[in-house]
């Protein structure tokens, strides 16, 4: 009987040295590994076997050999330093003076053939006071009379004195290159000697936020019509003197649309009602996400009210949890991985060709659906089999299965992307700048931070220069009536701009 226990209590014990190990190997690759969501390893993805079955005994899927139109396009040639430039930098040529026997006697020389270096050069940003003369004017019969004068042009802020194109860099400095107020004040003092309070910056992106309200209500409508959403959330400190410590998370909840559009909403908990209340009563569509229940919950009460909403899986978040458990079980996770791998090929195959969604949707339901039809057998009978639930690889396949329904809804529909990865994306600056800035203030400020994420990386998302996007809605947006509101869209205002105004290349990857 004592054996019997001994020999339980090694086997509980060994069970535990192995969770613990595959922890620390997690903990490992958080720190140092790599962390690039393109999984091609050569020892795991073969591109001339991509349904080759492990040793588990799978029926290898079927494989559409390519067309020849269908091929990747080949790689891109290495950019030299001048190709990276745009094309309209000004160039200052400087003449090196002649040597010195040249000097000496000019005549008995002449000038045959040179030779150039170029070195890229920045002058410091300057700042000017924009004066604006506004007259007073009596008719000239009439000297005593009332005077009249032009009105004053509109400001976002009421008598404000930082002009858009200052406010906007203040502003993108923060939320979009994750500069802190303080650190922007200091700069500004050490280098230009112009001291502006960190208050007023904090007023002036209180001001903005609340005017670019109603933009954002009306990138809002054209997102939920467009019928298909894309939802994260992420957690940001703020501060609240009644919590512990005199401070508490709150949560971004972030929205993509079809367009590129992202929408921030803030709120002080992960509740699920608040993607209710975001989404409404009355949205139809497909709703892509990860395993959080709140999206499930929403679907399902939609079903009740008697709307079609569809949840959509995200298969970066599967893969994830089968790449944590490859030291678990090497072969046979190794083969899930090449699966998900031929299914992200055939992604981007059809992004490289520009594919439509009609296009998209029958390419994944002749490539695709072979592949997802075998990782769903492939999942069911290694769950049947003896591994523990509590393993790295028993909780991705009960994440798996759990998600495997709605895994199929990107083949049904072309606009539908297979995985969330641009929202995580955009939710990107948010996680690098509260490295910097750490916490929110009130928690009535993330409205505000909410409003500015939004415009800044949607009009990212469209190509154009986010900070010459904003400094053109804080000078036009007191101007402008509601009927004429739809100019200022990230959208519609890079559709008008992009050529004059392009984003830097491949910002919104690495922001």
């Amino acid at each position: 009987m004592d054996d019997e226990r001994a020999q339980a209590r090694i086997k509980e014990l060994e069970a535990q040295v192995l969770l613990l190990t595959q922890q620390l190997d997690w903990l490992k690759r958080q720190l140092f590994g790599r962390k690039s969501e393109r999984f091609e390893h050569p020892e795991l993805f073969d591109p001339a076997e991509p349904g080759k079955a492990p040793s588990s005994g799978h029926a290898a899927a079927p494989e559409d050999k390519p067309q020849a139109a269908e091929q990747a396009p080949a790689r891109r040639e290495h950019k030299t330093r001048t190709r990276r430039l745009p094309q309209h930098l000004p160039v200052i040529e400087e003449e090196a003076a002649p040597p010195a026997e040249v000097l000496a006697e000019p005549d008995a020389w002449r000038k045959t053939s040179c030779e150039t270096s170029d070195q890229l050069e920045k002058e410091p940003g300057y700042f000017y006071l924009r004066r604006t003369v506004r007259w007073r004017y009596v008719p000239v019969d009439q000297p005593f009379a009332t005077p009249v004068i032009s009105p004053a042009k509109p400001r976002i802020i009421d008598n404000g004195f930082l002009g858009p194109g200052l406010l906007a860099e203040l502003l993108a400095n923060k939320y979009l290159y994750h500069l802190p107020f303080h650190r922007q004040h200091q700069l500004n003092l050490r280098r230009h000697g112009v001291d502006i309070a960190e208050n007023t910056m904090h007023d002036a992106a209180e001001k903005v936020g609340d005017q670019l309200g109603i933009l954002v209500a009306r990138m809002k409508e054209r997102m939920l019509a467009g019928g298909v959403v894309r939802s994260d959330e992420t957690p940001v400190r703020c501060l609240d003197r009644t919590a512990p410590g005199g401070s508490k998370l709150g949560y971004f909840w972030v929205y993509r649309g079809l367009s590129g559009d992202v929408i921030f909403d803030w709120q002080t908990t992960r509740e699920h009602r608040h993607l209710a209340q975001w989404l409404g009563e009355n949205f139809e569509g497909v709703l892509l996400s990860d395993g959080y229940q709140a999206y499930a919950a929403y679907c399902e009460l939609q079903a009740r009210r008697g709307k079609n909403v569809r949840r959509a899986a995200c298969l970066a978040h599967i893969r994830r949890k089968f790449e944590a458990a490859l030291k678990e079980r090497p072969a046979v996770v190794a083969w899930i991985l090449k699966q998900i791998a031929a299914l992200y090929r055939i992604e981007r195959d059809l992004e490289d060709h520009g594919a439509t969604t009609e296009v998209r949707a029958r390419v994944r339901h002749n490539r695709s659906l072979p592949l997802i039809r075998l990782l769903g057998k492939a999942f069911k009978h290694l769950s049947a089999t003896a591994i523990r639930p509590k393993s790295r690889l028993g909780e991705a396949l009960h994440y798996a299965l759990g998600q495997w329904s709605a895994m199929h809804t990107f083949l049904e529909d072309g606009r539908v992307a297979i995985d969330n990865n641009a929202t995580e994306r955009d939710i990107r600056s948010t996680a690098v700048g509260k490295k910097n800035w750490m916490f929110i203030g009130h928690p009535e400020a993330g409205d505000r931070s909410a409003a500015l994420y939004t415009v800044l990386i949607s009009a990212l998302n469209h190509g154009v220069d986010p900070q010459a996007y904003l400094k053109d809605v804080i000078e036009r947006l007191p101007t402008m009536r509601p009927n004429d509101l739809d100019a200022l869209l990230p959208e519609v205002w890079a559709a008008e701009n992009r050529a004059k105004h392009p984003a830097a290349r491949d910002l919104k990857r690495v922001a």
